[in-house]
């Protein structure tokens, strides 16, 4: 048997209608033509390609607001929601989204581009998204056909009522392969449109853990109690890499996917160690070299549940959520993002189907000398991201302070 991680991630967007914005904030949306002349439509934002510092400024961010132990976040489903919302968004509001995830004027090819080479054949990865809206509020169509043509978005009007929410969650339930069977209980009522993005991740390892090999090994959780974990051991050459803030492996799963598990030097926490990584990570990955490794890591299984909202705020995303929001790509009526909820399910055990087809590509990094030997036990609170290699996009990414916490 082969080892098997199955990330599945759902992030809904509520789009609500202000009724009280002008009477609150004193100024309606996209009226300041020197606004949207000193913005313009994506005038501020970063080319895409530098998307990958924002999930380690999203995972830094979430570890110090969330007082909880184990965190599993998609930077990649919040970035999927975050630029179909900004096609509709204008002025300041267009420019804190896209500076805040980094996401530059080529957003809408660069994820038409990441959907059309999705490869299901030897691992599951499946990337849907769906745009509802309550009957009789009406929705610009250049912002629906947008959203079809490059995000493959599903477009349907609805009544906002029970019928509908039994509709999304198995929306949500179908598309996550059953690991997240619902997302919504009820509607607002000021809700006029929802926004989901649902992505599901499942692959073997290329080199598998053997099932034998695990033994409960002690854990320092973040709160510093040492506990007993099953605990997964290996010996082979992996890519390996460690400076002053951080040591990190490279394991590769099957078919184009790497999964990082990093462990913070002794006095640096998992928040600072993520900035790091993030800012340093094309640098990091071009200069690990191969290690006979002696690796130690717990299994663990997380499923989270939280609102994004006060981090992105955070992070510089605040007219999109009040009175001066700008959202007159979409409709007449003034908008605001009222929620944005991700739930994630990560699970990372030896447990799953026979190994498929072993790629050598590995086999590129050896050298012809034997590889120095390292030893990199994870026994206290580490990070872990999963990225696709030929583009180094991290698609997940967590904190794991207590193993034994589901």
């Amino acid at each position: 048997m082969v080892k098997k991680v199955l990330y599945t991630v759902f992030i809904v967007m509520a789009i609500s209608c202000n009724t009280s914005r002008n009477a609150v904030g004193g100024v309606a949306p996209g009226n300041s033509s020197a606004e949207n002349a000193a913005t313009g439509p994506m005038a501020a934002a970063k080319n895409t390609a530098a998307s990958k510092s924002a999930w380690g400024e999203l995972l830094g961010e979430a570890c110090r607001q969330m007082d909880m132990e184990n965190i599993c976040l998609s930077p990649l489903s919040v970035q999927f929601a975050l630029s179909m919302i900004a096609n509709g968004a204008e002025g300041i509001t267009k420019k804190e989204i896209c500076e805040a995830m980094q996401i530059g004027d080529d957003a809408n090819r660069h994820y038409r581009t990441f959907l059309d080479k999705l490869d299901n054949k030897y691992c599951e990865v499946k990337i849907a998204n769906s745009i509802w809206i309550k009957e009789r509020f009406d929705v610009k169509q250049e912002f629906i056909d947008t959203n079809k043509v490059f995000y493959d978005a599903q477009v349907e009007k609805t009544e906002f009522n029970d019928a509908a929410v039994e509709r999304i969650n198995n929306w949500c339930k179908e598309n996550t392969n059953g690991k997240i069977p619902s997302i919504i209980e009820r509607f607002n009522e000021n809700d006029r449109m929802l926004l989901l993005n649902a992505l599901y991740f499942k692959a073997a390892w290329d080199k598998p853990f053997q099932e034998n090999n695990t033994a409960n090994k002690k854990f320092t959780t973040e709160k510093g109690e040492e506990i007993t974990v099953p605990t997964m051991m290996m010996r082979s050459n992996e890519l390996f890499y460690k400076d002053d803030v951080l040591a990190m492996t490279s394991k590769r799963l099957q078919f184009g996917y790497s999964m990082l598990f990093v462990l913070p030097n002794e006095g640096v926490k998992c928040d600072e160690a993520a900035v790091h990584l993030a800012n340093n990570l094309d640098a990091y990955l071009k200069n690990m070299e191969v290690r006979n490794l002696t690796l130690s890591l717990p299994k663990f299984k997380t499923e989270f549940s939280r609102s994004l909202k006060p981090i992105l705020e955070e992070l510089g995303i605040k007219r999109a959520f009040g009175n001066r929001a700008q959202f007159n790509g979409i409709s007449d009526d003034p908008l605001f993002i009222s929620d944005i909820i991700q739930k994630t399910y990560i699970d990372v055990n030896e447990k799953g189907t026979e190994a498929a087809a072993v790629t050598a590509m590995f086999a590129g990094a050896l050298s012809m000398r034997p590889p120095q030997t390292e030893i990199l036990t994870i026994d206290r609170p580490f990070i872990y991201a999963i990225v696709k290699e030929d583009s180094n996009e991290v698609i997940f990414a967590g904190k794991v302070g207590n193993p034994s916490i589901k």
